[in-house]
């Protein structure tokens, strides 16, 4: 047949389309499992599964790793040492800061002391030179205009000084034994002051005569504080290491002008003591009575009800020199507060005792017993200062015959 008859296929027209049909299915079969393939072999996340048995590879690697960790940390006894050089360090600190604090606190205290006394004897001097000698330059002219007033009232400032010095409360150790000079000093001021403003009140024919022996009495006072404060405070401060604050010291000056008042400047031979370093300067404590009674190192006096509280205090010189202006301080220990006192002997010879009567204590309570302490000196130069204290006791209202004796 030579052309084709409409609505019939041929048979092998068929056949191809079969073929063609079978190859893209085939085709597309392969594309597919081709691309399953490639995305089976990428990596997803990884899920850990609940139940995952101990010994597994993820929980292999974590007990590896703890164990790793444990082979790395200290060993106790390091850890423990490390511990004890750390708190050693820490109290080291504390050490050194709490010691600095002290030694600025003690600084501190120490140039507090040295600028109130030297406040103390300016105001002392002050009194002398600014209130007094004005009054007796002008009563000596005439002493029927003497002021009596002006007089007590520099009386009681120099006792206001002497009070202020003996209740001071905070002395450094440094100067417990050159504060003395200071109290012992304005204690004669305060003491011929006195006197002179009760004669000046009386009879003022005996003004005169007063005049003169308060006079001796401020000389006296001068050269304790020339000769002995300043030297004994320039050497508690060299003690002290505290040498840049000997600025602050006092510097000596008169009680008065005794010159403008018409008086010798020089002083009397008993406050005319050479001051030689090589010569032997040395005082003892002999003997301490209490109201009568003898006291003993270590002993015991009992009084009566009728005895005055009196301490009788003898001192031997026994150096090469005369000693001037030497302090003597008793201290009483009752229960209600610690009462100290002091006397001046003025002026003790070579190998002669001297003798000096503190009083004004107020006894104690009942059936009590009081420490007593009696300390004499020291002085410039001295030495051995072991025999200069006396340590004791006292006993107030002992009873006798159911009566109290206090």
């Amino acid at each position: 047949m030579s052309g084709r008859t409409w609505g019939f296929e041929s048979p092998l027209a068929h056949n191809n389309n079969r073929f063609l049909l079978l190859v893209r299915g085939d085709l597309i079969l392969r594309v597919r499992r081709l691309f399953v393939e490639r995305r089976s072999h990428r990596s997803g996340p990884k899920v850990r599964r609940k139940g995952r048995p101990a010994g597994s590879g993820g929980g292999s690697r974590q007990l590896a790793r703890g164990q790793l960790r444990r082979e790395r940390a200290l060993p106790p006894w390091l850890t423990l040492l490390g511990s004890v050089l750390v708190l050693i360090l820490c109290f080291s600190l504390i050490f050194f800061v709490a010691k600095s604090c002290v030694a600025t606190q003690k600084s501190t205290q120490i140039r507090k002391y040295v600028t109130s006394a030297n406040s103390v004897l300016s105001d002392s001097a002050n009194a002398g030179n600014e209130q007094l000698e004005p009054v007796l330059s002008h009563g000596l002219k005439d002493t029927e205009q003497l002021d009596a007033v002006a007089i007590s009232r520099a009386a009681d400032a120099t006792r206001k000084g002497y009070l202020d010095a003996l209740r001071k409360g905070e002395v450094p150790p440094e100067f417990e034994d050159t504060h003395h000079y200071m109290v012992t000093a304005l204690g004669i001021r305060a003491g011929a002051t006195k006197d002179l403003a009760e004669t000046a009140q009386g009879d003022h024919e005996k003004f005169g005569e007063a005049l003169s022996l308060a006079v001796e009495d401020y000389k006296l006072s001068d050269t304790i504080v020339r000769d002995h404060y300043v030297p004994a405070s320039k050497d508690a401060l060299s003690s002290a290491n505290r040498r840049s604050d000997q600025n602050y010291l006092y510097e000596p000056r008169a009680f008065m002008n005794y010159e403008a008042l018409g008086l010798s400047t020089e002083t009397q031979s008993a406050s005319s003591t050479p001051d030689d370093p090589n010569a032997l300067h040395e005082i003892e404590l002999l003997s301490v009575n209490v109201a009568g009674r003898p006291l003993y190192a270590g002993g015991n006096v009992i009084l009566a009800g009728s005895d005055e509280l009196a301490f009788l205090v003898t001192v031997n010189n026994s150096g090469e020199v005369a000693e001037t202006g030497v302090p003597v301080e008793v201290i009483l220990n009752t229960r209600a507060e610690r009462q100290a006192l002091s006397g001046t002997i003025e002026r003790t010879e070579p190998g002669s005792p001297a003798n000096v009567e503190v009083k004004g204590f107020k006894p104690g309570e009942l059936d009590e017993t009081a420490e007593i302490s009696v300390k004499a000196g020291p002085i410039k130069h001295e030495k051995d200062k072991n025999n200069n204290t006396l340590t004791g006791t006292v006993t107030f209202g002992i009873l006798e015959g159911g009566e109290v004796l206090w």
